[in-house]
């Protein structure tokens, strides 16, 4: 069976919980548009009562109308309040949808996709898919409404008026069709060129102490200024081929009136119609022309919204099944083992080149070795960032490419050299905004070595953005107060201390060390001797290999290449 197009599947998610919104507002939509017909007839009606001067049939036509008006009003109103309903639920479920399926990307597959693509679908394309999708669904089935009943209406009046008002229609729906297929690639191109502003100021605002410290304002503006005109002049072209669609339609209505006034007057003069008659047709020819006017643009306006739907489909479906095929990791009670494991960024290049490792239960483990030997590769590879790897990755005997990766995150927790902090309270970052018993909670702060920062600021303390209100260890802590609180058996540490002062360096890693309960793997280069014999076991990596491995002192007594590694950064 083939597969359907995970975009029709995004498509559906707007009608998820909305049905009775749509088809409520599609009800008092088309009741309103017959009102708005009505009225022509009405019209006409009063229009004869006058030629007769019959006051009193003029007195019912205009009490009839009165009442359609507030008929009309009453329905317009339902209309209104359930089309802002449709909107608020088709678009607030359409974005949780999305959303979650982002957040169930595997980290790999995420870091395959610049975020800025996201951004720029939640602030510029969303807004185009509401606008022109979502509404314009209604304004079809309502401007559809009336192009039908205006023709059924002027057809029962005359039957010959009518196919000329028709024919003359079909020179404006055309002319617009032409800019059918240019819309739809100008909003494209200007999804695509948001997207590029959203990524540059993203970039430029991150680095923005570099900027001053550098004093690179004027070229930086440069940057600034070629993008952001790339994105107006996409968004000037969009507009202009709305401005041509809407001339267009405005001049064939003009034109089509001057037509319909001219045969409506000879129609009189012969007496096939009544003035009443001309009058109702020309009130009816703005629900046909009016509509043929604007259902080209509507359509045009829903198939680029729909491209963007498409556009937005292929950014969050998952492009690979995700890892495991349904085996979880139910306890850890052995360790990791990898067999003969290499991989590769590109094909021509070998990262990790035959490693065997063996990472017992409970066990420390300092991973070392040059810029660019493959530690923090073998750590992401652990992490489950990677699948096409050579050889062997098991976690209890059970391989690695057939774990749930969910489940592969219930064993493992990472502290990373940056850590991430949410502008948010010092308790919520430690819990990631769950729930956990408050002993629980105490006893990772103060294993964190966070316990007089608690003291001091408070749960409630707000870390501000990217943690900006803590020092770098008191980051570092709390990323270990995060691992601590979930409890996994095997805690991993990236380079974590990289950037803090030897002292600070020092007291986050023991911090680490102490947890005997854990299996620490820990890439770092700062190589202390205290530290470094606290590890169970110390490897060596070099130029994707594991060059030497073992306690310190043995390494040490070989005096091999972790001898050489220790001595550079004594020196240094």
């Amino acid at each position: 069976m083939k597969k359907e197009p995970f975009s029709n599947e995004c498509r559906r998610q707007l009608m998820v919980n909305n049905k009775k919104n749509f088809y409520v507002t599609l009800t008092t939509v088309f009741a309103d548009s017959l009102s708005n017909i009505s009225i022509a007839f009405i019209f006409k009606y009063i229009t004869e009562a006058m030629e007769k001067t019959d006051f009193s049939l003029l007195k019912k036509g205009i009490s009839l109308a009165l009442l359609t008006m507030a008929v009309s009003l009453t329905f317009n109103i339902i209309q209104k309040t359930y089309r802002n309903r449709y909107l608020k639920c088709g678009l607030s479920q359409f974005k949780k949808f999305v959303f979650n399926n982002i957040l169930n990307k595997s980290v790999g597959e995420f870091g395959e996709t610049s975020s800025a693509k996201f951004i720029s679908a939640f602030s510029n394309d969303l807004a185009q898919i509401e606008s022109n999708y979502l509404a314009a669904n209604i304004s079809l089935f309502y401007q559809s409404a009336l192009l039908l009943g205006g023709v059924i209406a002027m057809a029962f009046i005359n039957v010959k008026l009518m196919a000329c008002v028709m024919a003359a229609t079909l020179i404006p729906a055309s002319v617009s069709m032409i800019y059918g297929k240019k819309m739809t690639a100008v909003e494209k191109q200007a999804s695509s060129k948001n997207e590029g502003f959203v990524d540059q100021m993203k970039d430029l605002l991150n680095g923005f102490t570099v900027i001053k410290s550098f004093k690179a304002e004027k070229e930086v503006m440069s940057l600034f200024d070629n993008k952001n005109f790339e994105l107006e002049e996409v968004k000037r072209n969009r507009r202009e081929t709305h401005d041509k669609v809407s001339i267009i339609s405005a001049i064939s209505q003009v034109l089509v009136s001057i037509v319909l006034v001219c045969l409506g007057t000879y129609f009189v003069f012969r007496g096939d119609m009544t003035i009443g008659s001309v009058l109702a047709f020309i009130q009816l020819q703005n629900y046909t022309i009016g509509p043929v006017t604007r259902l080209v643009p509507l359509l045009v306006n829903r198939k680029a919204a729909a491209a963007l739907i498409e556009k937005l489909a292929k950014a969050v479906e998952k492009s690979r099944q995700p890892l495991g095929a349904g085996v979880s990791v139910d306890s850890f009670e052995e360790g990791i083992s990898l067999d003969n494991v290499s991989f590769a960024y590109e094909s021509d290049k070998e990262t990790l080149r035959n490693v065997s490792l063996r990472f017992d239960k409970g066990k420390s483990y300092a991973i070392v070795g040059s810029s660019g030997s493959g530690k923090s590769t073998l750590l992401r590879l652990l992490l489950g960032h990677f699948r096409n790897y050579a050889g062997k990755v098991l976690f209890d005997r059970k391989e690695l490419r057939s774990l749930k990766e969910e489940s592969l995150y219930d064993v493992l927790s990472v502290v990373q050299q940056n850590v991430f902090l949410f502008d948010s309270s010092l308790k919520n970052n430690i819990t990631m905004f769950k729930r956990f018993d408050e002993r629980k909670y105490k006893k990772a702060v103060k294993l964190a070595g966070l316990q007089n920062l608690v003291v001091e600021k408070g749960d409630e303390y707000r870390c501000g953005e990217g943690g900006e209100n803590l020092s770098g260890g008191e980051k570092q802590r709390v990323s270990i107060a995060r691992c601590l609180i979930r409890g996994t058996p095997v805690i991993l540490m990236d380079e974590a201390t990289a950037a803090l002062d030897n002292s600070t360096a020092y007291s986050v890693t023991n911090s680490i060390l102490d947890l005997k309960a854990m299996t620490k793997i820990i890439v770092t280069h700062k190589l202390d001797e205290k530290l470094m014999r606290k590890f169970d076991k110390i490897i060596a990596m070099k130029n994707g290999a594991v060059a030497e491995s073992g306690g310190f002192e043995e390494l040490m007594d070989r005096k091999g290449y972790f001898y050489s590694l220790y001595n550079i950064s004594r020196t240094g």
